[in-house]
């Protein structure tokens, strides 16, 4: 990417962790606006999403990564969600690794964090996320252990720094900040100075639809549906048309994301209306339709289809 006039430091940092951690609700806290959705439900990440932050002398820009998770039996959809994950850090200058501070640093993230590639000559920070839910004392003995760990272990990368935070409530972020800051190499920056993401309008969309979705639909249904926006069209009066075909794996899967007499869909709808006004500060006309398409999530072409990068 060919680089601006605008001097200092930048580069891009890649922010990883398993599933849950905090990775999007972080990416939305730095940048300011929500540009990733987020819900209680793991794996709600799929696609590598591109947050910016310009500061006075340096931007940074985030790639909020999937959730990494140990792959058993899965599908094209779940290994291009590992494969995205792991593939950032071999484009980025500095690799932040998220743990959430209640649960520890457990045996799986000691063996992701040994098999995360490019990180030999990269910085590697831990961050200690969701750190207001423990309480002072507790969170110190938190802190000391993970720092035990890191001393005994041999086939991690080096960890540069530990740094607590809580992305929910911004705690400890503007310290955050300048510590990635002394980190990125000299150079200008990237992207125009006003730019926070450079995701497309349609991917937004579609994103935030399938954030109603996770929220409104109960147990595993919700991995199972995808997103396509199909029309995305502005009238002279600033009117907004977009319409978007929401994609289920199968037949049983239909009625139930239309609800009864279509009170769920149209719930999803006046939500994500709702939030997309706000989003483009214009009036809009959204709809929904539900498509059966068994096996999408483990069809390439489909897939890329809905923008999901495939390896070759």
């Amino acid at each position: 990417m060919k680089k601006g006039k605008s001097t200092g430091r930048s580069g891009f940092i890649a922010i990883t962790g398993r599933p849950n951690a905090g990775k999007s609700t972080f990416l939305n806290q730095v940048v300011g606006q929500k540009i990733a959705i987020v819900t209680p439900k793991a794996q709600t990440t799929r696609s590598r999403i591109v947050g910016i932050v310009t500061r006075p002398r340096s931007q940074m820009v985030f790639l909020d990564t999937p959730g990494i998770h140990t792959l058993g039996r899965t599908t094209a959809l779940n290994r291009a969600m590992v494969a995205t994950a792991f593939n950032s850090c071999h484009e980025v200058d500095l690799i932040l690794y998220m743990i959430d501070a209640v649960k520890g640093l457990d045996a799986e993230d000691q063996n992701l964090l040994s098999q995360l590639p490019g990180c030999r000559d990269k910085p590697l920070l831990l961050l200690v996320n969701k750190i207001d839910r423990l309480a002072q004392a507790d969170l110190l003995q938190r802190l000391s252990e993970i720092g035990e760990q890191i001393k005994q272990s041999s086939g991690w990368p080096a960890i540069a720094e530990v740094i607590p935070l809580s992305a929910m409530r911004g705690y400890n972020l503007p310290h955050l900040l300048d510590v990635l800051e002394r980190y990125l190499p000299k150079g200008p920056h990237y992207f125009p100075a006003d730019q926070i993401t450079d995701q497309p309008e349609h991917f937004l969309v579609a994103e935030i639809i399938r954030e109603k979705l996770f929220l409104l639909l109960q147990q595993e249904l919700p991995y199972s549906l995808a997103v396509q926006v199909e029309q995305f069209s502005e009238e002279p009066s600033g009117l907004l048309r977009i319409a978007a075909l929401i994609v289920v794996a199968r037949p049983a899967h239909r009625p139930i994301v239309i609800g009864h007499r279509g009170q769920l869909l149209k719930k999803v709808g006046e939500q994500a209306r709702l939030e997309l006004e706000q989003l483009f500060a214009t009036r809009i006309h959204l709809q929904l339709w539900v498509k059966v398409d068994e096996g999408w999530s483990d069809n390439r072409q489909t897939l890329q289809e809905l923008g999901y990068p495939m390896d070759p």
